[in-house]
């Protein structure tokens, strides 16, 4: 659903923190060529295979960047919090998305035209070297995925999703888990059925406490070496 603007770009607590190389006149064309929308949870923000005309910042909420397989079969490869840029190599290819982004929670983006973030990659040499870095970032978690899900066993793929929900998206031992069963199969690449199983083993192991959607770790230095041996 569109929404009117509301804070500036310039006041807004969840921008982007490459925003910060901007010249004020930047930031203004910036906030002058972005618009608002509101999504309630499950809701597809962009869809895999659309045209790129936008980057997207979150303001409010979670979001999942996906891959739609074969078969039905996705692959999440990130959860996107605010004040993450989500634009993919596409812009700079062949003008499409490659992943699809869906809201997990109810989410408030901005869509920000991708001439005018084009125009500061070109104009502002700082802007574009933290482009970049972002891009290349994302690029590296992307790999290391990839690894785990080639060489890593069930039960360290899943330990090493419940470690990033805890350290990177909620930075807590509990939380609640923003996740369905079948997302966080996709995320740590198994079936619903093998993460059903493993919570189960991990809860039974007195190394998480699973309760109403909710994860606590009870034992991180036993889940990190899971985690870590795969």
């Amino acid at each position: 659903m569109f929404k009117e603007n509301s804070n500036s770009c310039k006041d807004c607590k969840c921008r982007w923190r490459n925003f910060n190389a901007l010249t004020e006149d930047e930031l203004n064309l910036i906030n002058d060529s972005r618009y608002e929308a509101s999504f309630k949870a499950g809701e597809i923000i962009f869809k895999q295979g659309s045209p790129t005309s936008s980057g997207v910042f979150l303001t409010d909420g979670l979001a999942k960047v996906y891959m739609e397989g074969y078969d039905g079969k996705n692959i999440i490869l990130s959860i996107v919090k605010p004040g993450e840029l989500i634009v993919g190599p596409g812009a700079y290819v062949d003008n499409r998305h490659h992943y699809s982004l869906a809201a997990i929670t109810e989410t408030t983006a901005c869509f920000v035209d991708i001439s005018v973030l084009k125009k500061m990659v070109h104009e502002n040499s700082l802007f574009a070297e933290g482009f970049l870095k972002d891009i290349s970032f994302k690029s590296l978690q992307t790999f290391n995925k990839l690894v785990s899900f080639s060489q890593k066993k069930m039960h360290g793929r899943l330990a090493e999703g419940i470690m990033h929900l805890s350290n990177n998206i909620y930075r807590a031992d509990k939380f609640p888990c923003p996740l369905t069963r079948q997302e966080l199969g996709e995320f740590t690449g198994m079936t619903k059925e093998s993460v059903v199983r493993l919570l189960k083993e991990f809860h039974d192991e007195g190394i998480i406490s699973t309760k109403d959607r909710s994860i606590e770790i009870l034992n991180k230095p036993k889940l990190e070496k899971i985690m870590i041996s795969g």
